[in-house]
């Protein structure tokens, strides 16, 4: 048994598709199955249950998938371990964010950031909320910040929650939905809803669209402009939009699941090493989460 073999057996058994697996891991298909293949002969067992083109774990792959897991978790943290010892880690550290929060705040604690830790090069770059984790998971990125969508228990990723969010559902003030005293979900359900949306394909019921016509950004910016354009509604981080509910350019819609709370996470990929730039950042953030 060999990484690549139980690397390609939890990214089978994760896509539910050989070819989707090699797609994903940039290899020849036919190579992945014999991964597959020479796994199954050493451990006498058949992991998988083959329809088609679509393949799903037997009862013996369910049975060992969580220690395939967290070997190759424990394997990613011993490369991040010999490259932090060598000296070759946090030279430069790639950061993904999400707009949740003011981009007048991203631009100082960037700033200072930089001027405080100047032998570490640090790249900012924005994402969607629903792929963050994916993101770092991946290892695209070292470090994520933004609303945890997922909060799913997941041995590669560490969720490191900052604090509270509150997620409004709001709408343009003159909206027909402003001047409703109750909105049921059939209402709601045919009004207009902007939508935030995430490339990578992992569902998330979290972010499916409520309503029948939607339109989908992977910006709360983008959001926020298209409901105060165009007739629409959507679920917005309350720190983008507090100066226009006091201005009353948008009004709170009165549903069930009107006010919410998500968390504000840092996302680390599982064995990667400290920093004390991302500790720093992680402090001003959860500050600003408290005090706010």
């Amino acid at each position: 048994m060999n990484l690549s073999q139980v690397q390609a057996f939890c990214s089978v058994a994760d896509l539910g598709s050989v070819s989707e697996a090699a797609r994903q891991l940039e290899c020849n298909r036919t190579k992945l199955s014999m991964s597959i293949k020479a796994l199954e002969k050493e451990l006498d067992v058949e992991l998988f249950v083959r329809s088609g083109n679509h393949v799903e774990l037997s009862e013996a792959g369910k049975a060992i998938y969580k220690d395939c897991e967290g070997m190759l978790v424990t394997a990613a943290r011993i490369k991040q371990t010999c490259l932090h010892v060598s000296g070759e880690f946090n030279a430069e550290i790639w950061i993904a964010r999400d707009d949740s929060l003011p981009d007048e705040m991203w631009q100082n604690l960037s700033h200072a950031l930089n001027n405080k830790y100047p032998s570490t090069s640090f790249n900012f770059v924005l994402a969607s909320s629903g792929d963050l984790a994916n993101l770092v998971e991946t290892q695209q990125v070292d470090f994520a910040f933004g609303v945890d969508y997922e909060r799913v228990d997941d041995p590669r990723i560490i969720y490191n929650p900052l604090g509270k969010i509150r997620m409004m559902s709001v709408c343009k003030k003159g909206h027909d939905l402003s001047a409703m005293r109750r909105v049921s979900d059939e209402v709601l359900r045919n009004s207009m809803q902007a939508t935030m949306v995430y490339l990578n394909e992992k569902d998330n019921p979290e972010l499916e669209p409520f309503s029948r016509r939607h339109i989908g950004f992977s910006s709360f910016d983008f959001m926020l402009d298209t409901i105060l354009r165009e007739e629409a509604w959507g679920v917005m981080p309350e720190p983008l939009i507090r100066h226009l509910l006091r201005d009353q350019e948008l009004a709170v819609i009165k549903h069930t699941y009107g006010l919410t709370q998500e968390d504000y996470c840092m996302f680390t990929a599982a064995g990667m090493a400290e920093h004390p730039g991302m500790n720093w950042l992680a402090d001003k953030i959860s500050d600003y989460l408290f005090d706010f």
